[in-house]
């Protein structure tokens, strides 16, 4: 993509972001046709929005590419957090194990190991608000993965529970994961996150940076859901579970 097709896109996904129209599809002729065309729009997006960048969301399943996003400030919560429906309309929520940096990953010409990232990693049980500023998410997922990409990784917000430092002792395939509202289970599940061991992406974001800016103490990274995205309704609070190791919670309001 040229600069000039990047930046129509970003203005395209910005819009629908401040007014909550949803998108179709993207254009033929301003499809992203590979995950760097999808970094670029999502870069003018930032540059557009102009939020701090609090951390990034990575995805990296076995055998697929490897895909990030920024996390904006403006879109990072507390538990127990409540949600602008503006932010959010689409009205999904899912379950994840997040992490934060203890202390700095620099740059450095050797990759760090698994022990290396892992013990400067404190986690959290976390909602993702997944928000697309598409019309139909899933088609867009399956049928156009770059024009997904491009809008965030449906990155919505996020809520972030109590940090511990101790999560190395918890075997997260085995650890039973609910999401509920109300007296409605949405899922109650065992296990589910696309690498077993949901810090396996962080450990991957660490040797990508390695090589540019590294990571700094502070920094969030969201690594994926256990559960999958469902819909929620507004102005109830949505409690999410895992069993063990902790609990969140978040309303959408509007």
């Amino acid at each position: 993509m040229d600069q000039a097709a990047i930046d129509e896109v970003a203005k395209m996904l910005v819009r629908a972001r401040t007014t909550g129209e949803r998108l179709e599809a993207l254009p033929a002729g301003l499809k992203p046709a590979n995950f760097a065309d999808s970094l670029a729009v999502m870069d003018a997006v930032d540059r557009i929005v102009g939020d701090t960048i609090v951390g990034t969301k990575i995805a990296a399943k076995p055998g697929a590419e490897v895909v990030y996003t920024t996390l904006h400030a403006g879109r990072a919560f507390t538990s127990p957090a409540r949600i602008p429906v503006a932010l959010v309309p689409s009205q999904y929520m899912e379950c994840e194990i997040s992490f934060r940096l203890m202390r700095d990953l620099p740059p450095r010409g050797t990759d760090y190991s698994q022990a290396e990232v892992f013990d400067a990693l404190e986690a959290c049980p976390a909602f993702e608000a997944v928000d697309s500023r598409f019309k139909d998410l899933g088609a867009t997922m399956a049928k156009t993965p770059y024009d997904f990409y491009a809008d965030h990784i449906a990155a919505g917000a996020m809520v972030f529970g109590a940090f511990r430092k101790d999560w190395q002792k918890f075997d997260f395939t085995k650890t039973k994961v609910s999401l509920k509202q109300g007296a409605r289970t949405i899922i109650e599940k065992v296990g589910g996150h696309p690498t077993g061991n949901p810090a396996v992406p962080a450990l991957v974001l660490a040797n990508l940076r390695r090589t540019t800016t590294g990571l700094k103490a502070g920094t969030m990274i969201v690594t994926g859901s256990f559960t999958g995205y469902h819909p929620v309704v507004l102005n109830e609070p949505v409690r999410g579970e895992f069993e063990g190791f902790g609990s969140m919670e978040a309303t959408i309001v509007g």
